[in-house]
């Protein structure tokens, strides 16, 4: 009997081999566009192409996720685990205007979701007709719940349709210190395959 490929997992790696197969034909990603240190790519294989605000690696190429360099209708899949946090102060986001990693965290929810919106809009831009788009997202909990994966949902839906959803679950989280728990603490995030339309 086959191996049942399922929706939960504690693996990214798991998760990913589990997209590359139902919906990549075993292609592996044309494009992580926030590949930052690669830690997906351990045990899964590296994707085409590689960029990043901030590249640490001589094969990752400078752009900005919101205004890639690629042409038109020129790749077929495109991996892509933005930034989910966001909090006051000088840690700032992937944008032109500022110069961070692509792994800090939004000043505002707002921020965050100008940021994924623009990021959609170029990703329908560059992926080809029926492209594969792997968006990992999670909900935001520390005083209050920000619904991040719905957020995400609605955004898309101009340009892409949902293929799947996996849950990647977690044993532990750090969080920070709070007098009162006021919602229930995230222990899970998710992994969408949209399909551009």
């Amino acid at each position: 009997m086959k191996p049942v490929i399922k929706s939960i997992s504690y693996s990214n790696t798991e998760i990913l081999n589990a997209i590359n197969k139902l919906y990549l034909d075993n292609k592996g990603f044309d494009l992580d566009p926030t590949y930052s240190k690669g830690n997906f790519y351990k045990d899964f294989p590296e994707p085409k192409k590689k960029s990043d605000l901030v590249p640490r690696f001589k094969d990752v190429r400078k752009s900005d996720f919101t205004d890639l360099f690629f042409p038109d209708e020129s790749l077929e899949s495109v991996i892509f685990d933005p930034p989910f946090l966001f909090r006051g102060g000088k840690s700032i986001n992937n944008s032109k205007t500022e110069k961070t990693t692509s792994f800090s965290y939004y000043k505002t929810f707002g921020d965050l979701l100008i940021s994924y919106s623009r990021a959609l809009k170029e990703f329908y831009r560059i992926l080809k007709p029926k492209g594969i788009l792997a968006f990992k997202c999670q909900d935001m909990s520390d005083n209050k719940f920000y619904p991040n994966h719905i957020e995400v949902f609605n955004l898309a839906n101009p340009y892409f349709k949902i293929l799947d959803l996996f849950i990647l679950l977690s044993k532990s989280r750090v969080f920070h210190a709070e007098q009162k728990q006021r919602v229930a603490r995230k222990f899970h995030s998710y992994w969408y395959v949209f399909k551009k339309v």
